[in-house]
C-alpha cells in the first residue's frame, strides 16, 4: 500500500455545501471538517465594501465580545460610509449564529482588510472551529482529500491544486481542537492578494 492510499484510509476529509444557513449546523457530523453556506452579500454591505475599497480606507478590527454587541462595536470603528450598519449588522448575525451554535458567552471577532496573506502556507488551526468569510477580494484556499494527502506525502510541499471559497460564503472549519478530531482538521490557507488590492476577510473564533 502507497503512502497516499495509507492516508486516505486513514481519513476521508468531506465537505458540505448548500445555500440554506441550516448548513453550517453539519459540521457537527463527523464526516464533514467543513461546511459551507453559500450565499451573495446582502446588497447594503456589498455597497458599502466597494465604498470602502474606493475610498481606499483600511479596516483593523479585533474584539471579543457578547454576539449581540458586535454590531454597536463595529459601528464605532469601521469608517463612516453610507451602509455601514448594513455591514455591521450582516457580522452580527454571522456572530450571533455561531455564538448560538456553539453556546458561546462571547465571540473573538476580527475584521480587517489585507494587502498580504496572514498565513501563505497550508496548515490546521489547532483550535476547535473557525468561521471565516471574505467580503471583498479572493477567498480561503482550502484541500480535498486528494491534495491534503498529496501535500502529506510530498512532505509539506505545496500543492498544485486546490479548493476556494467564494466571496460571500460562510464557512466553519474544523481544526484538530475539535474534541476526537485531532489530526483531521481542514487544511487551508491565506489566498494570495493581487497587488494594488485589498481583502476584507472576517473570522471568528470560539472564546471561552
Amino acid at each position: 500500500m502507497s503512502i497516499t492510499d495509507q492516508l486516505s484510509s486513514c481519513f476521508a476529509p468531506v465537505s458540505v455545501q448548500g445555500g440554506d444557513p441550516a448548513t453550517l449546523t453539519r459540521i457537527y457530523e463527523p464526516d464533514y471538517n467543513l461546511a459551507v453556506w453559500q450565499r451573495p452579500l446582502p446588497a447594503g454591505a456589498a455597497d458599502y465594501v466597494q465604498r470602502l475599497l474606493q475610498a481606499g480606507s483600511r479596516v483593523s478590527v479585533r474584539e471579543l465580545v457578547p454576539a449581540e454587541a458586535v454590531a454597536g462595536e463595529l459601528a464605532g470603528q469601521l469608517p463612516d460610509l453610507p451602509g455601514r450598519e448594513a455591514l455591521a449588522a450582516d457580522v452580527q448575525q454571522l456572530a450571533e449564529m455561531f455564538a448560538c451554535l456553539f453556546d458561546l458567552p462571547r465571540v473573538g471577532v476580527r475584521l480587517a482588510s489585507l494587502q498580504t496573506a496572514m498565513c501563505p502556507r497550508f496548515h490546521v488551526d489547532r483550535l476547535p472551529c473557525r468561521l471565516v468569510s471574505t467580503y471583498s477580494g479572493p477567498g480561503t484556499h482550502w484541500l480535498n482529500q486528494e491534495q491534503r494527502n498529496q501535500l502529506l506525502a510530498q512532505g509539506g510541499r505545496e500543492p498544485e491544486q486546490w479548493q476556494q471559497l467564494a466571496v460571500g460564503d460562510v464557512a466553519l472549519m474544523k481544526g484538530d481542537g475539535w474534541e476526537g478530531e485531532e489530526g483531521r482538521g481542514l487544511w487551508h490557507r491565506s489566498p494570495p492578494v493581487p497587488t494594488g488590492y485589498r481583502r476584507l476577510f472576517l473570522s471568528m473564533d470560539i472564546a471561552d
